[in-house]
């Protein structure tokens, strides 16, 4: 009886860990975010939303302490939450208005060398290999102008539209790159073309054109990954100079080998479908996949860092079995000896 009153406190305390601070302990770590939306237009407004929320809350607390340098700079935290809220509003805006449905392949490909793209970016599906080494371009650039071969197979349309018109409000780094520092990739304000809107559209049915049918997992990481990290693995390397890297992001990107196992597929679709909702302030792009490139990706780490997932779970059952049949056999020699004891 005294055996079983301990196994009971001992699933009694188990239960409230598991099931009370372990939540707990988890949501003040990780905040509740809500799931990856690939309308990024949508996704960028919804989030600008919840920090303008987040911080008239926190003005209306800070109000209460009856401070006013607190209040002055939880109002210009708000300013600037909402100026944020409006431009993000504005951009997506202008990009719902280009009709991607009316571009030309063909003008899109003399849209693309008259804008001098081709001077970062190769395209060795077209014939164009870059123009400098990778050595040459992490020098000038700080992390080596991805091959854009693929690009029209593995990125949103409607992404790939706002990475040409505005790549800093794209890729979420207005915090990192502004007037006195520049993203090394230029807005687009047109190529002589009578609409710069017409000519972006061009543009995305050009990469569109020449993208694969197909491409494959290794491929898609290789193009959308890296540049900046390795996985080591799979034997793969950062394309892009680590000491010209770390100076470009603040600091060395990690490898990605394990990622999968410390951060789980679900944080990693989140994490690489808004970078700065999981993780504000990180000097990260948004990477921009379609939900089939994002499904590739994570796919691809699985493998590479978990691939006896499948195993090391039915492992698992087994060996829970296996304690429960030996318990049952304990149980029973322990009633045996004692019953003979007695």
């Amino acid at each position: 009886m005294r055996e079983l009153k301990i196994f009971i406190i001992v699933v009694i305390l188990t239960g409230v860990t598991y099931w009370g601070i372990e939540p707990y302990a988890h949501n003040v770590m990780h905040p509740h975010v809500g799931a990856a939306d690939y309308d990024f237009g949508a996704e960028d407004i919804n989030q600008a939303k919840s920090v303008v929320e987040a911080r008239q809350k926190a003005l209306d607390a800070t109000k209460t302490l009856n401070d006013e340098k607190k209040v002055a700079g939880a109002q210009k935290d708000l300013e600037e939450a909402q100026k944020t809220l409006e431009d993000y509003t504005a951009f997506w805006n202008d990009i719902k208005a280009i009709n991607l449905a009316k571009g030309d392949a063909t003008k899109g490909a003399e849209t693309f060398a008259n804008a001098g793209c081709a001077g970062c970016h190769g395209v060795e599906a077209a014939g164009m290999p870059t123009a400098m080494s990778a050595a040459e371009l992490s020098e000038a650039y700080g992390v080596v102008p991805p091959d854009l071969s693929s690009a029209g197979a593995i990125y949103d349309e409607h992404f790939l539209a706002a990475l040409i018109k505005d790549p800093t409000k794209a890729l979420k780094l207005t915090h990192k790159f502004n007037d006195e520092k520049p993203y090394p990739m230029p807005p687009f304000f047109g190529a002589g073309g009578e609409d710069p809107n017409a000519e972006i559209a061009d543009i995305v049915a050009y990469l569109k054109s020449i993208a694969p049918k197909e491409v494959s997992d290794e491929q898609v990481f290789r193009d959308a990954c890296q540049r900046c990290h390795d996985m080591k693995y799979e034997n793969k390397y950062a394309l892009t100079n680590r000491v010209n890297l770390a100076a470009y992001m603040g600091s060395n990107p990690p490898d990605l080998s394990m990622m999968i196992r410390s951060k789980g597929d679900d944080y990693l679709h989140k994490f690489i479908n808004d970078t700065q909702k999981m993780l504000p302030g990180t000097s990260m792009p948004r990477v921009g996949l379609s939900k089939a490139s994002e499904d590739q990706i994570v796919a691809y780490m699985q493998k590479a860092g978990d691939a006896k997932k499948a195993e090391r779970e039915s492992l698992g059952i087994n060996v829970m079995i296996y304690f429960l049949i030996f318990g049952i056999f304990g149980w029973l020699w322990k009633r045996k000896v004692w019953s003979d004891l007695h």
